[in-house]
């Protein structure tokens, strides 16, 4: 178990060079973040606050929702050239940490790359993060815009045609990607590559379904909250 204080002390030590935001008070003016963060910080007796627009995703990535709501010890800002959210949990090893992007609504990217994603896709980098991620390895969650390549070039074959318009959206940080069609975004369907099968591509799944099973497998030792926090009367949110 570990208290709030100790929390503070090791994300401190985990992003060093980086500065970071336990709490709204801290945030110097010139440190803008969108209205949705602006609850961001740890306190014992309450549950974390996170952006509301992960809600509407709670059909669409149930695991990751529930992950939320019973296992987030908190939400802290990351400033310096780039701002970002950082959600804290906590397993069998200790600290995990993912980051989270500013939504592409509050922060327009400089870049024609949001038109490869459509549909629900786009509504997830539009309002709840560009890219979602763990930390350091940048993977297990859906990368950011900037992040995209495309599969053709992952593939070492001399036929690579049939991967021209497949942009990955999602590393498993093993060399296999979830990728989406850029020129077929029907109901949210996407393509998994293998880098073992580079020629066997699955075709035709739900992209949400398969980043929410992914991110499962991955974090399933995740412990809740209520487990982990010892309270500390000391730290102040």
């Amino acid at each position: 178990m570990i208290t709030l204080e100790c929390v503070v002390e090791q994300v401190k030590t985990s992003f060093v060079g980086r500065d970071v935001y336990f709490s709204p008070n801290e945030l110097p003016v010139n440190v803008i973040i969108p209205a949705e963060w602006k609850e961001f910080g740890a306190v014992f007796s309450e549950k974390p606050k996170f952006p509301t627009a992960w809600n509407s995703f709670a059909g669409k990535m149930p695991w990751v929702l529930s992950l939320l709501d019973t296992c987030l010890v908190g939400t802290f800002v990351l400033g310096g050239e780039k701002v970002e959210l950082l959600y804290v949990f906590h397993d069998a090893s200790g600290l995990y940490y993912y980051v989270g992007g500013l939504p592409l609504s509050s922060c327009p990217l400089k870049s024609d790359k949001i038109n490869l994603i459509a549909g629900r896709l786009s509504d997830f980098y539009l309002h709840v993060h560009n890219g979602f991620t763990f930390f350091p390895a940048q993977s297990m969650g859906p990368q950011k815009i900037e992040d995209f390549s495309c599969v053709a070039d992952l593939i070492d074959e001399e036929e690579t045609s049939f991967a021209a318009n497949w942009v990955t959206i999602f590393s498993n940080g093993g060399g296999d990607y979830l990728a989406v069609d850029i020129n077929n975004h029907a109901d949210d369907k996407g393509v998994i590559w293998w880098h073992e099968q580079p020629m066997e591509p699955e075709l035709g799944i739900d992209v949400f379904e398969v980043m929410d099973t992914w991110i499962s497998i991955f974090l399933e030792d995740t412990q809740s909250r209520s487990d982990v926090l010892i309270k500390e009367s000391k730290f102040k949110a």
